[in-house]
């Protein structure tokens, strides 16, 4: 067992794994991290090994901190060995992509091409075809953003949070937002899967992030979410490093 910690850009999760099991998960804070930490190791005091992945602004003293309490604490990163070949062309590939690339693989029959789909700040799309060769994908804002957007520039319309739409004409300013982004957003989706599948009839696809259980239902596809699509990964990444 070791402990997992995603550190994203508006929340940390915390969580003991075992393989294919997740124990105790945890949305925290920077703020309350140390104390939830705290409390998981003194339900699992034999950890000594810890494994995250760091997108957000985690404090130095937090990360020593980490280095102090556990004998082993292993970070996603560029300069760690990959379970899949990487020709993406920039040097800036972020390191929760390269984790949710990883946990796709870990929970795929190992046979398919792979689409990942994170759906949080920003939505990303990342591919691996049966070869385990990663190409890179897509890019484009969340619903969060889009709402935020509408809010910002532009002089009258309201901020609102996202929720299900039954309808694709809006009968109010309200609806009307939430038929643009929700439907917007999800027939986006629709529309690169779709593509995808057309040079990729058996594509697995995995979707993830803080929005994909309201986008899943919106989309009513043949796939559904993966909550801990990210935990997966940086935990393969670990065992995946340890192991060579």
């Amino acid at each position: 067992m070791i402990i997992v910690i995603d550190i994203g850009n508006t929340s940390i999760k915390i969580a003991v794994m075992d393989h294919w099991n997740v124990y105790k998960a945890k949305r925290t804070d920077v703020g309350s991290f140390t104390a939830d930490l705290q409390r998981l190791h003194e339900v699992y005091p034999e950890i000594k090994e810890v494994a995250l992945c760091n997108v957000g602004k985690f404090p130095k003293e937090l990360l020593q901190y980490l280095k102090i309490k556990f004998e082993t604490v292993f970070e996603v990163s560029q300069n760690i060995q990959l379970p899949f070949n990487n020709h993406y062309q920039s040097l800036t590939l972020g390191n929760d992509r390269i984790a949710l690339v990883a946990g796709a693989l870990y929970l795929s029959n190992k046979t398919k091409p792979i689409l990942v789909i994170d759906a949080g700040t920003c939505v990303t799309y990342d591919f691996i075809n049966e070869d385990k060769n990663y190409y890179g994908g897509a890019i484009s804002p969340g619903l969060k953003l889009r709402y935020e957007s509408l809010h910002n520039f532009t002089a009258n319309l309201p901020l609102l949070t996202a929720e299900r739409v039954k309808e694709i004409i809006g009968n109010s300013t309200e609806t009307s937002i939430h038929s643009g982004v929700i439907n917007g957003l999800s027939l986006e989706i629709k529309g690169v899967i779709k593509r995808y599948r057309k040079s990729h009839n058996d594509l697995e696809v995995f979707i993830t992030g803080g929005d994909s259980e309201l986008l899943v239902k919106q989309l009513k596809n043949r796939f559904f979410a993966t909550p801990f699509l990210m935990l997966h990964g940086i935990y393969y990444l670990f065992l995946f490093n340890k192991n060579l």
